[in-house]
Parts: C-alpha cells; structure tokens; sequence
C-alpha cells in the first residue's frame, strides 16, 4: 500500500498530517447534570487522538437549545472553560480538532417548539402522508424575520469554538436536520427566496456559511457536511442539485466539503448498517471533486486502511471520514499507519450499540466489538498486569464469549487454553454469517485468531471437553462459554409429535447442515433469528409464513438492521402474523392463529424453530462439582433476557467477567 493515506493535506488556513478524520460523531459519554464536559468525554477523545488522526471533531454540537438536551451547547457560555479544556487535550497530539454546527430543526422528541422551513414533517413518510409530524410538539415555520437570528446562532456557535483553541468548524447540513430541511423539496414549501428553485432552497446554508466565514476569517477551517443525495426520488435533494451547489460552497468560503446521504424515514439510513456497500457514498465525492478546488471527503462504511487508500490514491476523494471504524478500535490511526492491519478490530456494521443504545435509547454509546467504549476512563486494561502471579484458565468454547473471555485473559497475563469441539471458532457467528447480507458478522473472527496468537493462547480445536479434559488440565480457572441451545417452544411440543408429513428443524441444524427447506416454510418466532430466516428462506425460493408469539417483530434486531429487513421482506413472499400461534387440525391441517381467527396452510414442507433458547450449563455444572473456580460467559449465563443472544451483550459480558480473573 502506498502512503497517500499518510501524506498531509491543507484545508483552508490549518495542515492535517494524514487524510483521515475521525467524524464529529455525537458518541461517547455525556455531558454532566450541569451541561459542562466531562472527565469521561475528554478520555474518550484523547483515546482516539493518541494515534493522531488528521483531525477528529465533536458531533451534533447544538447553536441553539434543543431536545439534544445533553450534548455539547455552543450556545451556552458556561461551556467556554470545559470545551477549552477538551480541546488543549486533544490538541496535545498530532490531530487537528473541531466540531460541528448543529440545528437539530424538526427531528427529534421532547416537548420543545420545533423549527423548519415550512412546518413539515421532517420524516419522509409522515411528509409524504399529511405533512404533520405525528409527535406532539410544535413544528414552527421559521419566518423571514427569524431567519437571520439563526444565521447568528451558528455564528456565536462559531465563534465559541475558535475562543476554545479549535482548528475547524464544520457546518452539518445534512440528515434531515433544519438546513437540510431547507434544501430538500418534500419539506421546504416556500415561496419566497429561500424556496423553489435549487439556489434558493441553498440559500439558507450559503447566508450561514458566509456569515461564519465572515466572522472567523483565517483564524480557523470552515467545512460543509451536507447529502449528496436525499435518495428519496424527484421531492428530495437530488446529485444534481449537489453538482450545481458545490461551486457555490467554495466561492462561499468553504474549505471543504463532506458528502454524506440519507434522512429520517429515507430508504438510505444516515447510519448505514452492513447491509450497504463498503464506501456507499463515495460515488456523491467522486462526482463532485472534479467541480471545486477545496478538498472533498467521504463518509459512510470505510473500515479498512486498504479501502481509505484505494478511495485517495485513485483520486476519488481528498481525504477519508471513518466514525464507526474509531468506535470500534480507538487505535486505528497508529494500526493503519505501522501496517499492522489484520490487529485493526473491525467495525461489523451491526449498529446495536453506537445507533441503538445512543441515539434511539438515549443511553451512553457502546460498540458491539468494543466493551470498553464510553468507559475509557475508568475501565482500563494493562497488557500484563498480571502475569506476576498468572493464572491457568480454561475456556470451554470458542464463540464470541469464549474467544473474548481467552482474548482478555491472556492479555492480563494469565496462562490460558481455549478448547472448542468444532473445527474452527465461531459458534453461533459462523451461523449467523451465512444469512443473506450478514456474511460482514464473520469479519471478526480473524481478528480473534490474531489477538489468541499474539497473547498465546493455547487453542485446541476438534476438541470436545469433558470431566477427563479437565481433570487433566487441571486449571485454577474454568470458563465455560458453551453457548445455548435451540429448544421447542412448550406450547408446540405437542405439534411435532404430531405431525408426520411435515418436517420440524431446528434453525440451527438447518443452517449449519444446509438442509433443503422446501417450498413452503412455517418459521416459529419472528424475532432477531425468526426475521433472518425468513429472508434467508425466502431467497432460496421459499414461502414463508412467520408467526411471532408477541406483538413485534424483529426486538433483538439493531434497530438499522430491522427497518432494513422489515423493508427488505415486503418484496419477497413473507407472510407476517403477530400474536400468532400453531395448532394442528384434522388430517395435520396446520393452522396459523391470532387474534383475528385461524389460516389453514396448505402443503408447508418445513416447520423451522427459531425462538426459544436455553443455557447449555452442563459442563459449568461438571466442573463447580469438581471444586473448580468457574465462570460462565454469553449464552452459557444468560439466554433468555432481553438481550441475551447478541454480540454486544456476548462480548460485554465476557469481558466483564474475564478482566476481574
């Protein structure tokens, strides 16, 4: 790989030493009871800017008050003393720090007065149906007169941030937020200058740009984040309307720009989970760097150093903005640049932790891959910390909770063999890998391999763990991370034994044995796995009916991945049924019930379970028994509450319990 990633670039009046940016990202711990930033926030920046990105920046820092009510106020003096403070400490490396201009507009919950340009839904489809949002609070048209006090607002936003000490600010016009909502058709309905034609829907973000380039003159970089595309069809802002604009930015006073898509309700998520395509944005940069002379950058799934190379060296982009690939591994700056790319923990796309619990939560940002994400501070990990008096561990099992559980504990210091029954690490992941557009859930599993080499980690693969195995080995430490097992639900024990003519499989077997399903498929349970089958099944040419005990489908699902299945499945033969249960009638009639009354199924090949799970706790049995110090991680703890079964909660817990052997 050539060293264009690591070649410096010059944007405006400051130098970064390297084309990437970590993206001004609202993640990370929050604000305190008193608005101020805290101890918290500054480790989990200063985590990241150790390995000195070419700059990184604080997300979502809002101008004016809004339902974000615990992120970053630039509006609020008081801030002043601790955004200095953040800023010297990132400052202290060789990255280049800033933050966004934020109006959240008409997005957003709270009781608070909503702004936008017309008084519109800022959700595409509550746009589309009547106009007006379904949430209660107001939505205000902003009038000619209000206009150029939030103009200022982002002035004074401005202006706090270059009192801090920052290098940049970056104007976010994108996602659906209120300047977005200027530019895009559907939502902006005026007839005055700020609506109708392109320039004028533009105008908006021109009069904020100009005004912030006015008042910070050279003192600090000005860059424009704003959609490529609102990839919504003929109502939404257009790339057309984007290569009409650029030129208009840089002859504003930009001095970069950031081409990302999507908005709320859209078809394209501004968080693009791994059903999208690596780089799914860099066509909007590439058709746009040949109309300006300012660097343009990309947003949007770029997990790798090869990938962030190919996109600079081929003349695609300037330079390359990775959010996810930081959360994830904080130090994939300092890997990239010495080369040592198979250690880079991949980000998986899987968006439980940063999307769900942050932004549709309302709760501190965690990773997936990552457990000590938002816990920089005060979870700390020393290689080697105990290797004075090291322990003997064995780890039963070697999915995620088991690898984690091997990975931590070598690292700490401590002696540890990891035995797995099978012929290769992966449990369940390998299993979950093979679903339609999951095959990315995989990528971790190398990483683990080189981590358990790196701390030597004894991995004993085809071997199955007994009493014997372990009397043998005769560990300090057991660590059982079997997993769980499928199970039929109780109500339906019955069914199976009565029908004959049907098959009744267990999801498991059916992946792992690639067993033909048949042409007509009844799936039990619809939610993570009973959803994912069904999309797996239907792209094997199957009908399928899935009957969900509950009243939702797809609860265990990211909240990205289910609106892209739940929409990915309304164009294939997918019957969904809630409330919904299975009973056998006269001649192994099978019957779907709900409350509306029963459905008889004609000629269903293949009853599939997959809902119920159970602990598989047989071997942390055998060994509390012996007398041995034992744990259990993952599924082998838990496999039943509400998020039992994901990655997040495996590699959370593993590492939990592993760090305090």
């Amino acid at each position: 790989m050539s060293n264009t990633l690591f070649s410096p670039l010059k944007i405006g009046p400051m130098t970064i030493s390297n084309r990437i940016m970590m993206s001004a990202m609202s993640a990370g711990p929050k604000v305190d009871e008193n608005l101020e930033i805290t101890d918290e926030i500054i480790a989990y920046y200063v985590e990241r800017a150790r390995t000195s990105p070419g700059m990184a920046g604080i997300g979502a820092a809002a101008v004016v008050p809004n339902p974000l009510r615990r992120g970053i106020r630039l509006f609020d003096e008081a801030i002043l003393p601790s955004l200095t403070r953040l800023t010297k400490a990132v400052q202290q490396y060789d990255t280049r720090f800033g933050s966004q201009l934020f109006n959240q507009g008409g997005t957003g919950g709270g009781e608070m007065v909503l702004i936008s340009p017309s008084g519109i839904s800022s959700n595409v489809r509550e746009a589309r149906e009547s106009g007006l949002p379904k949430r209660p609070q107001k939505n205000h048209a902003l009038t000619l007169e209000e206009i150029p006090e939030i103009v200022a607002h982002y002035v004074k936003g401005a202006e706090m941030c270059a009192r801090a000490g920052m290098d940049f600010v970056e104007i976010h016009a994108g996602h659906g937020y209120l300047i977005s909502n200027f530019m895009t058709p559907l939502f902006n309905k005026r007839t005055d200058e700020y609506g109708g034609s392109t320039e004028n829907r533009a105008r908006f973000l021109l009069d904020i740009l100009k005004a912030v380039k006015a008042a910070l003159g050279d003192k600090l970089a000005v860059g424009v984040k704003f959609n490529g595309d609102d990839y919504i069809g003929d109502d939404g802002w257009t790339l057309a309307e984007t290569r009409e604009l650029a030129p208009m930015l840089e002859a504003a006073g930009a001095d970069y720009l950031t081409l990302t898509a999507g908005l709320v309700g859209s078809p394209r998520l501004t968080i693009p989970p791994l059903y999208e395509p690596h780089a799914c944005y860099a066509d909007l940069a590439e058709a746009v760097k040949p109309l300006v002379n300012i660097p343009v950058a990309t947003v949007g799934r770029i997990k790798t150093p090869a990938l962030a190379e190919e996109l600079i060296a081929g003349d695609k982009v300037d330079f390359v903005v990775l959010g996810r690939a930081f959360i994830a591994d904080p130090e994939f700056a300092a890997k990239a640049r010495a080369g040592n790319f198979k250690d880079i923990r991949p980000c998986l796309g899987e968006c439980r932790g940063c999307a769900d619990e942050h932004i549709q939560r309302g709760g501190l940002t965690t990773c997936v891959v990552n457990p000590r994400m938002s816990r920089e501070l005060h979870v700390v990990d020393v290689e080697g910390a105990k290797k004075d008096n090291p322990k003997r561990i064995l780890v039963i099992g070697a999915g995620l909770a088991g690898l984690e559980a091997a990975r931590m504990t070598a690292f700490s210091g401590h002696q540890v063999t990891l035995c797995e029954e099978a012929s290769k690490v992966g449990g369940q992941i390998l299993l979950a890998a093979q679903m339609p557009g999951r095959g990315e859930l995989g990528d971790i599993l190398p990483w683990y391999e080189t981590q358990l080499a790196k701390y030597g980690v004894d991995v004993r693969l085809n071997t199955r763990a007994d009493r014997n195995l372990i009397e043998t080995l005769a560990p300090d430490v057991v660590i059982v991370a079997t997993g769980s097992l499928p199970e039929v639900p109780q109500n339906l024990v019955n069914l199976v034994m009565q029908v004959s003519e049907t098959d009744c499989l267990m999801l498991d077997d059916m992946v792992r044995d690639n067993i033909d399903p048949g042409k007509k498929v009844v799936v039990i349970g619809g939610d993570q796995n009973g959803i994912i089958a069904a999309d797996w099944l239907a792209e094997k040419g199957a009908e399928v009916w899935i009957a969900e005990a509950g009243g939702h489908f797809g609860q265990k699902l990211a909240g990205h991945d289910r609106w892209y299945l739940l929409n990915r499945l309304q164009g294939k033969p997918v019957h969904r049924y809630k409330n919904a249960g299975l009973e056998i009638g006269e001649n192994e009639q099978i019957r779907l019930t709900n409350g509306h009354g029963a459905q008889s199924l004609e000629d269903i090949d293949t009853i599939v379970f997959a809902s119920d799970r159970h602990s598989n706790r047989e071997l942390l049995e055998v060994a509390d028994k012996m007398g041995f110090e034992t744990y259990a991680v993952g599924d082998a703890n838990d496999a039943t509450s509400e998020f039992a079964s994901t990655i997040l909660a495996t590699i959370q817990h593993a590492y939990d319990v592993a760090r305090k052997i």
